[in-house]
């Protein structure tokens, strides 16, 4: 399976097709000609489901591309902050942003340019903000939709 097929399926949300093929041997940290991940695929889509599934194949959430994005960073700047949640759940890191700035700092940035709505955004804030201040349990707990 080529890159933009993945792309494709992971669009489609497709997890019988993307589970095959990831089981067949699709390498879960295929990049494209600018190094986009498919994990930072399903991450600008906010498919939690596919995430998880990528993840579960041992897809890099720390990976960067040729920008300096990591699936945390697209994520958070469309506004899916159940999936930030899941990334930050499986290891991804707030060390560092595609600016060089600190991950708050890419926040702000976010929440005027990104394409997220102003509530998915301060859900976003919120979910990291209690993953950096390693509340116990907060980070399943910070974003209300999830309950």
């Amino acid at each position: 399976m080529t890159f933009r097929e993945a792309e494709r399926a992971i669009k489609k949300g497709d997890l019988l097709l993307l589970r095959h093929e990831l089981e067949g041997g699709l390498d879960p940290n295929l990049s494209n000609r600018f190094s986009w991940t498919l994990l930072m695929v399903a991450a600008l889509q906010g498919n939690s489901s596919v995430g998880a599934l990528l993840l579960d194949h041992c897809a890099d959430p720390n990976r960067r591309n040729e920008f300096g994005d990591t699936a945390l960073s697209c994520a958070a700047h469309t506004g899916h902050p159940s999936f930030v949640r899941l990334l930050l759940d499986c290891g991804a890191s707030l060390a560092g942003s595609p600016f060089g700035k600190t991950f708050e700092d890419f926040l702000d940035w976010a929440e005027e340019f990104g394409s997220g709505s102003p509530d998915a955004m301060k859900r976003t804030r919120s979910v990291v903000r209690a993953a950096r201040d390693g509340e116990p349990g907060s980070v399943n707990d910070a974003d209300p939709l999830s309950r």
